[in-house]
């Protein structure tokens, strides 16, 4: 085995309980962008959406741990509708969008403003990781508001 083999995998960042994500993006661009950021660093991504009625079904038979959820949605629901019901099935709530709104801290664990860069999407992942898995508080990344309340141990 060469060195460089080992170092590779000693480095590697890996995600642990935050492994299947639902991107729901109405830009095709973005959601192809993150898509493809997201796979690279590990993640399966089990679809990308662009409807909040089409989220939802998936939520309903798909095994989901988290959300990248834009707010401005195609079809008829809203991404606070998608957001709301994912909290209330235990999925993480990764917000990203132009502006953060006011009852953000209600409806995810964190919102990242767009524009961003790849490695922004997967820091702020692995602080919704370190929020919801952990329960420990999250490393601060640029352009990411988080909500963390840390539960009693």
């Amino acid at each position: 085995m060469s060195p460089m083999k080992g170092v590779v995998m000693l480095f590697a960042s890996r995600p642990s309980c935050i492994k299947r994500l639902l991107v729901i993006e109405d830009d095709p661009l973005v959601a192809f962008d993150n898509e493809r950021t997201l796979k690279h660093s590990g993640y399966t991504v089990v679809a990308s959406v662009d409807s909040g009625e089409a989220a939802v079904a998936l939520m309903a038979t798909e095994t989901i741990d988290a959300l990248v959820l834009d707010l401005g949605l195609a079809g008829d629901m809203t991404g606070r509708e998608v957001a709301r019901l994912a909290r209330d099935r235990g999925i993480a709530v990764l917000l990203v969008t132009g502006q953060c709104p006011e009852d953000a801290s209600e409806i995810a664990l964190a919102c990242l403003h767009k524009p961003h860069s790849a490695s922004a999407l997967v820091a702020a992942l692995k602080a919704l990781e370190a929020m919801s898995c952990k329960n420990e508080a999250p490393r601060k990344v640029t352009g990411l508001q988080t909500y963390w309340r840390p539960e009693a141990a």
